[in-house]
């Protein structure tokens, strides 16, 4: 799947409500799990609880007993419309290598819709723990 395509379908779940607690579904994720299903998910920020989009799709795959992913976006679209490429947080990027060690090597995460880079990329110290002396 090209990544113009994943970004559409990450745009097309943004559905932004602010509501006097938060923001909910201004980010928008669509990721593609190694078996080829896509899943989508929107973030859920109210107060000191904020769901990420990215985990919300990684939720939904884990659901359906997948745990590898191919390839994952996130995306913020504007008041204008606008589609805005966004990489995944640290934690996120934490929870795709914890939800499979394979993801790590494999997924892609996409950056635009002409750049991706392998999760390693992002997550470069992952297991750096260096005894100090």
């Amino acid at each position: 799947m090209k990544n113009q395509e994943l970004i559409k379908l990450a745009a097309a779940v943004v559905k932004t409500k602010k509501t006097k607690d938060g923001l909910w579904a201004d980010i928008g994720c669509a990721l593609l799990s190694e078996s080829g299903k896509i899943y989508t998910g929107v973030c859920a920020a109210a107060g000191s609880n904020t769901f990420c989009a990215e985990q919300i799709a990684i939720g939904a795959m884990i659901t359906d007993g997948e745990y590898k992913i191919a390839k994952i976006v996130a995306v913020h679209k504007d008041e204008s419309g606008a589609v805005f490429v966004i990489p995944p947080c640290g934690n996120c990027r934490q929870v795709m290598r914890e939800t499979e060690e394979s993801n790590l090597e494999n997924t892609e995460i996409v950056l635009d819709k002409n750049k991706s880079v392998k999760l390693e990329e992002l997550l470069p110290y992952y297991d750096w723990w260096k005894k100090q002396e």
